[in-house]
């Protein structure tokens, strides 16, 4: 069972592209939810989702100017009428915050009952979708808010604990390869993490096969190493990942990821939608795409 955690309601889609449809909803499923307010989610046992005039505030996104409701970094960016404009909220939409109280409050109640079962589950979060950057002031806001290294396993997978969350794997798709180096030692089975660079809000079907597909039969063997006269480098971090380096004047810069998908590698690059499957025969490494790198 797949149940998201955030960050955007990409992850929800993702999870319904992939054969979860039937799910029923979940209170993480359509909305931005920062990292804080997750962990606050969870502290309080779903009471900090609760909405009031004093608290609810609007929030505007920069680029498309789309107008939503926040309470202390969870945006409900889908619960709220909006104007015929379709950007601005409804002057009354205040009028509607009884009944969007009551909603969450059942979902919660969904919620916690599904983490606390012994029921095997992933709680899946992601920061992919290619627009969520409008939910920060600058990169440095938005790893604070919404980054999957290190520190948010930590902090995410203690509040889930202390919250009784039971027999669970956190699924971590990620834009940056950063983030994925800084899970690699992480000694806990519990934890998948994946990059993808930015994707579209609903992703090619064909990307997310290769991204999930055979997620426990990982091997790289016989991948690694450098290519095209010594312009890229593949290297295993871990068991589960291995980062491709592009070389620039000596110097290692990160640029991809390789890992396994249903027999085969799958790869995926820097910018929006650049999933490719792979293939180690013969003389190198050949993508989908029509790229073909050589073996030194």
């Amino acid at each position: 069972m797949l149940i998201s955690l955030g960050h955007s309601c990409q992850t929800r889609f993702i999870i319904d592209i992939m054969g979860g449809e039937s799910q029923r909803r979940m209170p993480f499923d359509f909305n931005i939810t920062t990292r804080q307010a997750l962990v606050n989610a969870l502290q309080t046992n779903g009471a900090s989702l609760r909405q009031c005039p004093e608290r609810a505030a609007t929030f505007v996104t920069q680029a498309e100017g789309r107008q939503g409701v926040e309470i202390e970094g969870l945006y409900f960016w889908h619960d709220y009428p909006l104007a015929e404009d379709k950007l601005a909220l409804r002057c009354d939409w205040r009028d509607d915050i009884d009944r969007v109280n009551e909603k969450y409050a059942a979902l919660w109640q969904r919620f916690a009952a599904h983490a606390r079962s012994d029921e095997a589950k992933t709680f899946f979060l992601s920061n992919t979708q290619h627009n969520l950057d409008q939910f920060a002031a600058e990169p440095a806001d938005f790893a604070g808010r919404f980054g999957l290294g290190l520190a948010a396993f930590e902090e995410i997978s203690a509040a889930l604990d202390a919250f009784g969350a039971r027999n669970y794997r956190l699924l971590f798709l990620s834009r940056t390869i950063r983030e994925v180096e800084e899970t690699a030692e992480v000694n806990d089975r519990r934890l998948d993490h994946r990059f993808s660079g930015k994707l579209s809000l609903r992703p090619d079907p064909a990307i997310l096969s290769r991204l999930f597909a055979n997620i426990d039969g990982l091997c790289l063997a016989g991948a690694c190493g450098s290519y095209d006269g010594s312009g890229k480098l593949v290297k295993a971090i871990s068991d589960r990942a291995a980062i491709i380096y592009r070389l620039e004047n000596g110097t290692a810069v990160p640029h991809g990821t390789l890992f396994a998908a249903g027999g085969e590698l799958a790869a995926a690059f820097e910018g929006r939608d650049q999933v490719f499957q792979a293939s180690n025969r013969g003389r190198g490494l050949q993508f989908s795409n029509g790229v073909e790198w050589l073996r030194d």
